[in-house]
């Protein structure tokens, strides 16, 4: 019993020891020896020498900066800064460097504020690493494609710099579309633009020739064939271009002035600063005059004898009357005249107010007096600068160009008077009639496009059968951002001009990366309603490869007016194509074809249609003359050149205008019968150029 609470006691002992010590920690702890009990009887209590610990040392006394535990001993010395490392490569790189801001008294130093304090210290410096993969500045300025592939198919991925982080697009193959003028290979067939550029290995037009010593039309030739009117102050006339040069104008040049009662130098005054009118009746007499020396004003001159005996003659120079006056004139300037109120054309100061030939301008017009004020036709404005009448063309001034005149053109079918001769639209009362563009609203019609555009606003210049002419317009296939659809679409319901107009403009060219055609049955949507023969159950079909329309098929309606005759004209560079199937698989074939679309155009109620195709270059066939042949109408080239579309569609638009019998068959003075009068408007008008 004694044995065990001895062992107790010592245990204890022990433990209240430690706890003592971690409590009072770091006052070092008191020296304590070993507790042995001399009982023979416990030979299992092991017996330890104590040894005594030695004195606590301070690690942080006496470090200095060149100590590695310097920052763990003066932590508010050390201050950690991101320095930049030199460019290398596109990203940005930058190293850890640890300053010591302190004095000798481990202080910091605020340098700023404190101009004695000692220079930092740089402790340490860490290697250089990658903090932003590219300049965040640059946003998405920068983009580069680089090739990939997927499953060995090569294809383009973009690169892009988003806030200092590089970001890998997906990689994407190529996928072929409509071969377009782009520079780009569309359909991904190793080639690009292939039978897309013109004979100048350029898109669009070929470049007209101009006077620049080049070939610009690629035909081999310089300056070819080219004339331009000229002018010079005494007449108006013609001049050819040579080597880059406009020469050989045939216009009368100025000469030196005669004393022949003509304007040798063309400046609107007759034998002026000459002697030959003088003669002895005009001795003394004062002649007004309006010319040098004098600077502004009418001024005099008079005839003096050149010798005693008056046997020669001479005219004085023009000056001021106060010169005349018998007694001296204060104050006189022989050059300076009388004000006048009235100023001229004539490059001089007749007001002498400083300016010359201020705020002239009167009417002008340049063709046949007795047209001017009939129908569209309508005088212009001219103003004068340095003695010439003419306007600013193109920013510059014209001498002799009348601004905004509007002189006789062709006769169109507008409900205006072109020609100015009197009568509007050949004398036909305009018939009502609905017309309906279907254009191919892809790519590779930019061109094309444009030209339709720049001609029906040239129509709209003068158009103002606003009631019996109406508008409407279906495009395809446009692109929808939103689902990257193919869509065709009803853009403008037969509407007045105007709102056709401006329909036709706020599309822009956006949604063009398109390939679909779905124009066949673009025209059996627009005619299914005028026509008998337009059959199709059109909830049985569906649209496939990514196609659609908007409104649905079934209610693709275009509002044609009851009583009126209606004109289809589509514009493509492409084959007839349907992208409608049947939903039932089982039913094989397609429900629109060619076929179903001759015949429901053949059986349209008034209606005709015509087809603008055959691109303009090589090896292109001749797509959609089936189908403008059954319905009542006619092929046109497809062509990007706005004045021949203005023609071919003012010849189709006439048919509004021109009697019913002409419309069947024309005989012209020669002979020749046309079957069509679209054939006899383009007829003679060939033969009036």
């Amino acid at each position: 019993m004694h044995k065990l609470l001895l062992i107790t006691l010592v245990v204890f002992t022990f433990t209240s020891c430690e706890d003592n010590t971690s409590r009072q920690s770091p006052t070092p702890a008191p020296e304590v020896g070993i507790l042995i009990i001399p009982d023979q009887e416990l030979p299992d209590i092991q017996v330890i020498d104590w040894v005594p610990q030695d004195a606590y040392i301070d690690p942080c006394e006496n470090a200095t900066s060149s100590n590695e535990n310097y920052c763990d001993c003066q932590p508010q010395c050390c201050q950690t800064q991101m320095w930049y490392c030199p460019p290398s490569g596109f990203g940005i790189q930058a190293a850890e460097i640890i300053m010591n801001i302190c004095d000798e008294n481990h202080v910091p130093c605020d340098r700023s504020r404190d101009f004695t304090c000692s220079p930092n210290e740089v402790l340490s410096r860490g290697d250089c690493n990658t903090i932003l993969e590219c300049p965040p500045g640059i946003g998405n300025d920068i983009t580069i494609s680089v090739r990939c592939e997927i499953e060995d198919v090569e294809g383009q991925q973009e690169i892009k710099c988003r806030k200092g982080a590089i970001e890998y697009g997906e990689c994407i193959i190529c996928e072929p579309k409509e071969e377009r003028c782009n520079f780009e290979d569309d359909d991904c067939d190793g080639q690009v633009d292939e039978g897309q550029r013109n004979v100048c290995d350029s898109c669009g037009l070929v470049p007209s020739e101009s006077c620049d010593g080049a070939d610009n039309d690629c035909d081999g030739n310089t300056d070819e064939e080219l004339i331009r009117e000229c002018q010079t102050p005494c007449a108006r006339g013609l001049e050819t271009c040579s080597d880059g040069n406009w020469i050989s104008c045939t216009a009368r040049q100025p000469s030196d002035e005669e004393c022949d009662g003509e304007d040798n130098d063309c400046d609107g005054t007759v034998d002026e600063q000459l002697s030959c009118l003088c003669d002895i009746d005009d001795v003394g007499n004062l002649i007004p005059c309006t010319e040098a020396p004098l600077i502004c004003g009418q001024g005099f001159k008079t005839c003096e004898c050149a010798d005693p005996d008056c046997t020669e003659m001479r005219m004085t120079e023009c000056e001021a009357l106060c010169t005349y006056l018998p007694a001296p004139q204060p104050n006189c300037d022989p050059r300076i005249g009388l004000a006048l109120q009235q100023e001229e054309c004539n490059n001089f100061d007749e007001d002498c107010d400083q300016n010359i030939d201020e705020s002239l301008a009167q009417a002008c017009y340049t063709g046949q007096p007795d047209t001017l004020l009939v129908g569209v036709c309508a005088p212009g404005e001219v103003y004068c600068q340095r003695g010439t009448w003419g306007n600013d063309l193109n920013g510059v001034f014209a001498e002799g160009f009348c601004l905004g005149e509007v002189t006789p053109q062709e006769e169109i079918c507008d409900g205006a008077d072109n020609d100015c001769d009197g009568v509007v639209d050949y004398g036909e009362e305009i018939r009502e009639t609905d017309i309906l563009f279907v254009v191919d609203w892809s790519g590779s019609m930019d061109d094309q496009i444009e030209a339709v555009k720049i001609a029906l606003n040239r129509f709209a210049t003068h158009f103002s059968a606003e009631e019996p002419l109406q508008w409407g317009l279906i495009i395809g296939p446009k692109e929808f951002q939103e689902d990257g659809t193919e869509y065709l679409v009803k853009v403008s319901d037969i509407s007045p001009f105007e709102q056709f107009l401006a329909s036709f403009a706020a599309l822009g060219n956006e949604g063009m990366d398109t390939g679909n055609e779905m124009l066949l049955d673009a025209v059996y949507l627009a005619v299914k309603n005028i026509s008998p023969a337009a059959n199709v159950q059109l909830p049985a079909t569906e649209w496939f490869a990514d196609t659609g329309s908007r409104p649905e098929k079934e209610n693709f309606v275009v509002n044609w007016r009851p009583n009126s005759e209606r004109i289809v004209i589509i514009f493509s560079d492409e084959t007839e194509q349907s992208f409608l199937k049947y939903t039932d698989r089982s039913i094989q074939g397609q429900p629109i074809t060619k076929t179903v679309v001759e015949d429901a155009v053949r059986a349209g109620i008034k209606l005709r249609v015509y087809a603008f195709s055959t691109g303009g270059f090589a090896n292109r066939s001749d797509f959609w003359t089936d189908i403008s042949l059954a319905g009542n109408g006619s092929n046109f080239e497809l062509t990007a050149d706005p004045l021949s579309m203005y023609n071919d569609l003012m010849s189709i638009i006439d048919e509004a205008c021109l009697p019913r019998e002409e419309q069947a068959r024309t005989k012209i003075n020669n002979g020749i019968y046309f079957e069509s009068s679209i054939e006899y408007k383009l007829a003679t008008r060939n033969m009036c150029f």
